[in-house]
């Protein structure tokens, strides 16, 4: 637990050696399976404009990039040392004008209004200092018809969760349900969830009218 702990309070803002370390971590086979669990219950249009919070080390952003081929994806994380990684990772997709970054967090989402169709989250709720806020930007910054994904690898309901947010601190892991009731108190619809319950992946999916 302590190892697990330590681990998720450097992913929160990495910065210096271990911070590498975390953020090679992300971009690993390891962490790669609940990405490529929740993005394949989704559709995403192939001219899609994409967000990507919280975005680490830029695994995910490549994984979106294949599915809009014809589309753009922004990474938005709080770490510059995330950015500078994640932007080694797509530079062919920087160079090609397909992928950009925003130094940032959800809650001060330094975004215009109704800016794209998709907004990815991928074990990110767990640090927002407000999850009501931070799905209200991410609403604001969707355009019509859009879409909000949220996806954990940990679905809050084991007491191994409970004891992992005391190590790690600052940290909460929210269940589906919670994730549900707060999309729908900001304005989501159509809210769908997805439950591994064997692996405790969980995906929520909203739509913003």
């Amino acid at each position: 637990m302590a190892d697990k702990a330590k681990y998720y309070r450097l992913a929160r803002n990495p910065k210096g050696f271990w911070g590498k370390r975390v953020i090679k971590a992300m971009n690993s086979e390891q962490h790669a399976a609940m990405p490529q669990w929740a993005l394949a219950q989704i559709q995403v249009n192939e001219d899609a404009r994409v967000l990507d919070v919280g975005c680490g080390g830029g695994a995910n952003i490549g994984r979106l990039l294949e599915l809009c081929p014809k589309g753009t994806v922004t990474g938005l994380d709080i770490s510059p040392l995330a950015i500078k990684i994640a932007s080694k990772y797509n530079a062919a997709a920087i160079a090609a004008e397909r992928c950009s970054f925003v130094g940032g967090n959800v809650v001060q989402l330094p975004i215009p209004r109704e800016t794209f169709h998709l907004v990815t989250a991928f074990e990110n709720n767990y640090y927002w200092l407000s999850q009501l806020l931070g799905l209200q930007n991410i609403y604001r910054v969707l355009k019509p018809g859009g879409t909000c994904v949220i996806a954990n690898e940990m679905d809050g309901t084991s007491e191994k969760d409970r004891e992992l947010e005391k190590a790690a601190g600052r940290m909460l892991i929210f269940t589906i349900d919670e994730i549900k009731d707060a999309m729908a108190e900001v304005g989501f619809t159509d809210i769908t969830s997805n439950h591994d319950e064997e692996r405790h992946f969980i995906i929520v999916v909203g739509r913003k009218p």
